[in-house]
């Protein structure tokens, strides 16, 4: 019998890779190890959140911080959005690195009760460093992050968004 299964996660063109514990038996992990490809071989990422976050001068709008879970590690992850009036009859949604329908139903959320009209906007998300966030404790970074590029206003360079 398996007790434990170690999953290697990663995008294809990012260095990074997280190793994952999956357990059988007698409760789950719930751990995790950040490691980064190198000339000699994988080596351990002691801070996360420092490589997950881009190195910028300027604030451009769409990018916020969010505080996510990766197992029981918490991770500053940074969220980059980009909206564009749409020059087909459909909008375009792109998701990189949260569930596809996550996105579509925020961006509803944000049409109902924020009243901001995202029908004729293609719009892109993508989370920084090839990581997956899959908790909600991500969804108000998400939609800060789509109504800061739909406006074309930053948010604030030292903002966190915490839920």
């Amino acid at each position: 019998m398996v007790d434990v299964v170690l999953y290697l996660e990663g995008e294809r063109y990012f260095t990074y890779r997280i190793l994952r514990g999956v357990k059988n038996r007698f409760g789950s992990t719930n751990e995790i190890g950040m490691f980064e490809m190198e000339g000699e071989g994988m080596t351990e990422i002691i801070n996360p959140s420092e490589i997950l976050i881009s190195e910028k001068e300027e604030n451009p709008a769409g990018s916020v911080i969010v505080s996510t879970m990766e197992g029981t590690r918490p991770l500053l992850v940074e969220l980059q959005a980009l909206t564009t009036q749409t020059l087909f009859g459909f909008p375009r949604r792109t998701a990189n690195g949260i569930d596809f329908n996550r996105l579509t139903l925020l961006m509803a959320v944000i049409e109902k009760r924020a009243g901001i009209a995202l029908s004729n906007q293609d719009s892109y998300l993508n989370v920084v460093g090839g990581i997956r966030i899959n908790e909600p404790s991500a969804d108000l970074g998400i939609i800060l992050s789509v109504c800061s590029s739909y406006k074309n206003k930053p948010i604030m360079q030292d903002t966190v968004v915490i839920r």
